[in-house]
């Protein structure tokens, strides 16, 4: 699978191969062998590329990964084919939907206002979380269709663990 990837204002080509002998990334002429494991449920991967290896944190907002490698944040802006396709058609970015909302914070889940295949609007709340013994509510900040409700009421989340799908 080919991505584009966007960080800062640097635009580059990541290509990920699945074979039997594992997983390998090409990004311009170099190859490497990688191997990326989350950590239980948090947010935080290891990341093996090449001889080296990583600890990583990514948080999805909308279509923008914000990830911490070696205690640095970056804003990276991910497409794959199927979205350079859409953009390349005259679709635009706009037509690119969705989001995964993941908890920002530990908590119990004590309110879900949305179901799977209501439209939702940007802004609009559907989770909210209670923590130290306060309620938030979590809105979307991207127009789309629940397309997955990854947890229950009463349930207790860690922080970056998804919470809702919508595409």
């Amino acid at each position: 699978m080919k991505y584009q990837v966007e960080i800062a204002d640097e635009k580059f080509e990541l290509e990920v191969e699945e074979t039997d002998g594992g997983t390998k990334v090409r990004m311009g002429d170099e190859t490497k062998p990688a191997d990326l494991v989350r950590i239980g449920r948090s947010p935080v991967y290891s990341l093996i590329l090449g001889d080296k290896s990583f600890e990583v944190s990514v948080h999805r907002k909308d279509r923008i990964y914000q990830v911490v490698l070696e205690g640095s944040a970056y804003d990276a802006r991910v497409m794959d084919e199927r979205a350079l396709k859409l953009v390349a058609a005259g679709g635009g970015e706009k037509e690119l939907k969705g989001e995964i909302m993941n908890a920002p914070m530990p908590g119990i889940v004590v309110g879900i206002a949305v179901q799977v295949g209501d439209e939702v609007e940007p802004g609009q709340g559907v989770v909210t979380l209670e923590a130290m013994k306060m309620e938030n509510e979590l809105k979307c900040s991207a127009a789309g269709v629940v397309k997955a409700i990854k947890v229950e009421m009463g349930q207790g989340v860690t922080q970056g663990e998804e919470l809702i799908v919508i595409e």
